[in-house]
């Protein structure tokens, strides 16, 4: 968007100068699996066709079998808010799955307009239920050739939720959180439990009928989905109108 500054030089002198509307940026968190860098890559190119600046980045390597610290993940995310709050434009943030955990922990320390949580892994049932799920790439966004994750790292992945999980008290800005009826990695009822014990005045969950896990990426439900965050992110819906 392109506006215009008028200015008078030595009285009589008209300068017509462009003004450059800064984009706001949409920060996202991606979840647990390999290619996580790309499962963000449809809504990425949706959103700046929209005109908003879309910042993807990886911040743990799942090629990298050693990259366990979660503190180091963590770090990866905080320095990525940082360089966005620099920039001086609004920020939005958004996270899917495991990345909905971290999300909302970095919703708690900077300042951002509002916080999108697409099927938020808040409460993963079990151990044994995510390593399953990792194997069989659920997650994962590639083909089925590809590596699966290791024990190790799911561990630093329960280890995240464990100890982020209750960031999300701690959030000051709106919140939308979308879950699939039939996720089959981490239940919609995680999303109800978590809400039900949030201010409901701040908070919406809204259900997505049939969608399983990875509806970000998952071409049926990206036409019903990327509006959504569109609208909510240009605060044309707000997680507490009717």
């Amino acid at each position: 968007m392109r506006a215009c500054v008028f200015l008078w030089y030595n009285g009589d002198m008209k300068i017509n100068l462009p003004l450059f509307h800064k984009k706001d940026i949409v920060v996202t968190i991606h979840g647990f699996g390999f290619n996580t860098l790309h499962e963000m890559d449809p809504l990425k190119a949706y959103l700046e066709k929209e005109g908003f600046e879309v910042w993807n980045f990886e911040y743990f390597n799942p090629r990298d079998i050693t990259d366990l610290d979660i503190k180091q993940w963590i770090e990866r995310c905080e320095e990525k808010m940082r360089l966005a709050i620099k920039s001086k434009r609004k920020i939005h943030l958004l996270g899917f799955s495991m990345g909905g955990v971290i999300a909302s922990y970095l919703a708690s320390v900077y300042p951002v307009a509002d916080l999108l949580l697409a099927a938020p892994a808040f409460y993963p049932v079990d151990f044994q239920q995510i390593e399953r799920v990792a194997k069989e790439k659920i997650f994962a966004s590639g083909p089925k050739n590809d590596p699966s994750m290791n024990s190790d790292q799911t561990k630093s992945f329960l280890s995240v939720v464990s100890n982020y999980r209750n960031s999300i008290f701690h959030v000051d800005c709106p919140i939308l959180i979308l879950h699939g009826t039939a996720d089959d990695v981490i239940s919609y009822k995680s999303s109800k439990r978590i809400v039900s014990l949030l201010d409901r005045s701040n908070t919406r969950l809204m259900y997505l009928e049939g969608a399983k896990h990875r509806f970000l990426y998952d071409g049926p439900y990206e036409s019903l989905v990327f509006p959504i965050i569109r609208d909510y992110f240009r605060s044309e819906m707000t997680p507490w109108s009717s």
